[in-house]
């Protein structure tokens, strides 16, 4: 169809791109959520499912003060009457601004509420219980920055909500760096492997056709399901990464049968024949590896996953279909050179790098396997000590405002305004003799958290559900809910004071569950723990069956695993390295002393699986392919090496650029992914690729393609091609 009607094809495409744009214009600003949402039966989950029905008003957070307005004056003290009118006169405009949205508020200016003012009496909290904070907290910081212009006194909001606003505003500002660093350096990459300009901005065309068609289906998605905010970076990373690499295999085999005397029809179906199966086999396994992740009951890992899996399966068919559409339209003028000779025939100056390594790798293999594979594994050991957890909001820039809050917050007050355990009882036969046992349980528990320093004991309140069954125990924590402080007062609750304060709670028909932001932090770690191994096992099994049907071999998968499970180990070594003991982070502009963010070594694994298998099915591939042909392993190893060496090289280099631009961020999530990606697909290029591959390769000789009958007569993966 594309080689036959190249105009329909790319009027088909180009229709689409425009719609997702349309999408993407029009529905993208309010299609996604920085809620962590998930479906497992954790305390915190339960709890927050008794809320919604025994505590309606909560469950529109019309019970409990959400959002914080942060006061603060370097020249007035609270005491000052300026302060106050100043104070008074915000509170009006807030309230004229957005009607109706604070239904109500504390202060010390109304209720002489002395832990509202720091020591200081510079700055004062205004605790406020907002409707829909999600949805009106842009219209609230906007209302008080208006409110508070040309005054001495500075307002601040902070909160689950506004915290949410900066989240995003960094990701759409470093999705922007990632744009500007990754697309000129993606294009310098095709412009040396290709020579020719037109040839070099094929692939972009490819990419940036998938990107938004990718984006429009995550907005839509976004319309139905709770889909994280992350998708939309994670969308254009995969769509740049992949679109133009599978776009770049596709086009050097093009020209390679151009090279070969074949024209217009012949070499786009000959290059679709072995180029375009070795793309879909790439992107099947791509695919493979992130499905792993719909295991997890999160929308943080769904919807990544998702969104990750929509842009590999767009950019994969726009380099089967688009990619020859816009070859036939252009035909000779793909070629024509730019400042270099068009990369037509493979030639020995194509491989340079590789010419260097070859000859040792297959002389001496077991010199390069020991010393490549130790060195990767010396690499991998500190991510025996890696922890995890979620950057707090001293992790963000200085001039974002909730951190700035944050900071004062800290400084100056203990009222746990931002981090709390709710602790909520439900009694299933309810009775006189359940309501006094939960009035001893509480008065022990209250006794109990009074010693322990992560709890705000003097603020703690106890409501009661409508219907007397459901009953909610407030305890105020200070800090944020990322702090691990206020994680480790969460489990000690849990622990500890809870089975002390209730434990005759299951005589008298009561269950406790504890919940809360900070506690579903806590069990999402454990959610992680518990998933991990069966996501990893789902992987790496899939990958074997797909790998063994492409290759007809069980040697090949097994070892590919091996060599990937090493570059994997590899970066989150590296992680450790810079994030956790801070060596060279501040070279590398990264932050230091910091946990990894509790989603990424799980997501890395399955997309670094997938896309280190990207270019290392292509380079099997080749080998495959002249191995049929000749039947001499190492002389497969040798030609394989050699003719995929600057596009293969190529497509890894396009790869590390993109996910640098990704580590350029201010959010340490995308410094960490970026720049753990960036590590471990650079050392797969080089030591995996040029060493431990070819080495591997000529230790193993022709039992590199063992296979059952069975599977060795399959003919569904790379076939043998004449020239």
């Amino acid at each position: 169809m594309a080689v036959r009607h190249p105009g329909r094809v790319l009027g088909v495409w180009l229709t689409a791109a425009l719609l997702g744009a349309a999408l993407l214009w029009r529905l993208g600003p309010g299609a996604f959520t920085t809620e962590v949402e998930r479906q497992d039966g954790s305390g915190s989950v339960r709890a927050a499912a008794l809320l919604r029905t025994h505590f309606p008003l909560h469950a529109t957070a019309a019970a409990r003060p959400n959002e914080v307005v942060v006061l603060h004056s370097a020249t007035l003290k609270v005491d000052d009457p300026v302060y106050a009118v100043t104070a008074q006169m915000i509170a009006r405009q807030l309230q004229a601004d957005v009607p109706g949205v604070v239904r109500g508020a504390r202060s010390w200016f109304t209720d002489d509420d002395e832990s509202l003012v720091s020591a200081d009496r510079h700055a004062a909290l205004v605790p406020m219980v907002v409707e829909d904070a999600p949805r009106h907290a842009a219209a609230l910081r906007a209302a008080l920055a208006r409110a508070s212009a040309g005054t001495d006194v500075s307002a601040t909001l902070i909160g689950q909500a506004s915290v949410g606003l900066d989240y995003r505003r960094l990701a759409d500002e470093d999705l922007r760096a990632e744009l500007l660093i990754g697309l000129p350096a993606a294009a310098l990459v095709l412009l040396a492997v290709f020579g020719a300009p037109v040839a070099a901005l094929l692939p972009l065309v490819v990419a940036a056709v998938a990107m938004a068609i990718a984006l429009g289906a995550v907005v839509l998605a976004g319309q139905l399901v709770p889909v994280y905010f992350l998708v939309t970076n994670m969308v254009v990373m995969m769509c740049m990464a992949v679109g133009n690499d599978v776009a770049l295999f596709m086009l050097a085999r093009w020209r390679e049968e151009r090279a070969r005397g074949r024209r217009g029809t012949a070499a786009a179906l000959r290059s679709a024949r072995s180029a375009g199966r070795a793309v879909v086999w790439s992107g099947a396994t791509v695919a493979l590896a992130l499905l792993g992740l719909l295991l997890v009951p999160t929308n943080v890992f769904r919807g990544l996953a998702l969104g990750a899996i929509v842009a590999v399966a767009t950019a994969v068919l726009a380099a089967l279909t688009l990619l020859p559409a816009l070859l036939m339209l252009l035909g000779r003028h793909v070629e024509v050179a730019g400042w270099q000779r068009p990369a037509g025939r493979t030639g020995a100056g194509q491989g340079a790098p590789v010419q260097r390594a070859l000859p040792l790798a297959v002389r001496r293999p077991w010199i390069c396997a020991i010393v490549s594979t130790g060195l990767l594994i010396a690499l991998a050991t500190p991510a025996l000590s890696l922890k995890i957890g979620f950057a707090g909001l001293e992790t963000l820039p200085p001039d974002v405002p909730a951190r700035q809050a944050f900071e004062r917050m800290q400084q100056s007050f203990r009222v746990g305004a931002l981090a709390e355990a709710q602790v909520v009882v439900h009694s299933a036969a309810g009775g006189a003799a359940a309501q006094a046992a939960l009035a001893q349980s509480v008065d022990r528990l209250k006794r109990l958290v009074a010693a322990d320093a992560a709890f705000v004991a003097e603020r703690i309140e106890l409501r009661s559900g409508p219907d007397a069954r459901v009953h909610l125990l407030w305890l105020p924590m200070p800090g944020v809910p990322e702090d691990p402080k206020v994680l480790a007062g969460i489990e000690r609750l849990r622990a500890q004071w809870i089975p002390q304060a209730f434990a005759d709670a299951a005589a008298h028909g009561l269950e406790v569950q504890v919940g809360g932001l900070a506690a579903r932090y806590v069990d999402f770690f454990a959610l992680i723990a518990s998933h991990a191994p069966w996501v990893m096992a789902a992987v790496l099994a899939s990958s074997f069956v797909l790998l063994a049907l492409a290759f007809r071999s069980l040697v090949v998968p097994l070892k590919a695993i091996v060599l990937n499970l090493l570059s994997v180990g590899a970066a989150y070594g590296a992680l450790v390295l810079v994030f956790q003991q801070g060596i060279g982070a501040q070279w590398l502009g990264f932050q230091s002393g910091v946990v990894i963010e509790a989603w990424i070594p799980l997501f890395l694994f399955t997309l670094l699986y997938g896309l280190s298998m990207d270019y290392h099915v292509f380079l099997l591939s080749r080998m495959r392919e002249h191995f049929d042909m000749s039947g001499d392993n190492t002389a497969a190893v040798v030609e394989a090496l050699r003719s995929t060496a600057r596009v293969v090289g190529g497509a890894a280099l396009i790869m590390v650029a993109v996910f640098a631009g990704l580590a350029a961020g201010q959010l340490v999530m995308f410094q960490q992914m970026g720049f753990g990606l960036a590590v471990a697909l650079l050392l797969d290029a080089t030591l995996v690729r040029l060493l431990l591959v070819p080495a591997s390769m000529t230790l193993l000789g022709k039992r590199n393609w063992y296979a059952p009958v069975w599977l060795a007569r399959r003919r569904t993966g790379v076939r043998r091609m004449r020239p």
